[in-house]
């Protein structure tokens, strides 16, 4: 069994994300963590003395929610032969969607990011997301060669197009926004990426 400051830490770390994820970095004080948490100031300030290092705690785990999937897929990609490369792509997109819908705080988090939320935490990106962003542009690239396709570019049309609808989905034909919820969109979301990848890599439908 965890210990109470093993438990208490991870309560910090669910609301802090939780936080972070709703409204960003900036405008999230420690003094809001604390009392969501149901803590005192001071018990939030013995795991984490700064809220930069919460943050960075927060973005670790929000990394590692996803890195264990997507790096097996990976490799799985750049290992697997020619015949085997459309089938190894298939469950990479479905591993990454998956994850995303599973864990939505993960693409909040990073969408706040991207929009210069924590702008003075600089080497965050370079320290975590870097490495798996490009192991996942790696094992694209085994496709992309004679294809002439931009692994780069195509790596990140992966990732916005993921984030993109895990936090927003889209809207219907009444104006209903329609997200990860829906069944039936969420299942449109994957077969539509799918072919939008196999259609940029030249690769044969199923």
């Amino acid at each position: 069994m965890d210990s109470p400051d093993g438990e208490r830490r991870e309560l910090i770390l669910r609301t802090a994300t939780r936080l972070f994820a709703a409204l960003g970095y900036d405008v999230t004080s420690m003094a809001q963590i604390a009392e969501a948490a149901g803590l005192a100031p001071a018990q939030v300030a013995a795991h984490f003395p700064a809220k930069r290092e919460l943050y960075v705690e927060v973005m670790r785990c929000a990394r590692e929610t996803l890195a264990g999937p997507l790096q097996a897929c990976s490799d799985e990609l750049r290992s697997a032969p020619p015949e085997r490369k459309a089938e190894a792509l298939s469950a990479l997109i479905d591993a990454y969607i998956d994850g995303c819908v599973e864990h939505p705080e993960v693409a909040a988090l990073w969408a706040h990011r991207w929009l210069s939320d924590a702008s003075d935490v600089v080497d965050l990106e370079a320290k975590g997301t870097q490495p798996l962003t490009q192991d996942l542009m790696d094992a694209i690239a085994t496709l992309a060669g004679p294809a002439g396709a931009d692994a780069l570019h195509t790596t990140y049309t992966l990732i916005w197009c993921i984030h993109g609808f895990a936090l927003s989905g889209v809207l219907d034909g009444t104006g209903t926004r329609r997200g990860v919820e829906d069944r039936e969109q969420l299942h449109r979301f994957r077969a539509h990426l799918h072919q939008l990848m196999r259609r940029e890599l030249r690769l044969p439908d199923p």
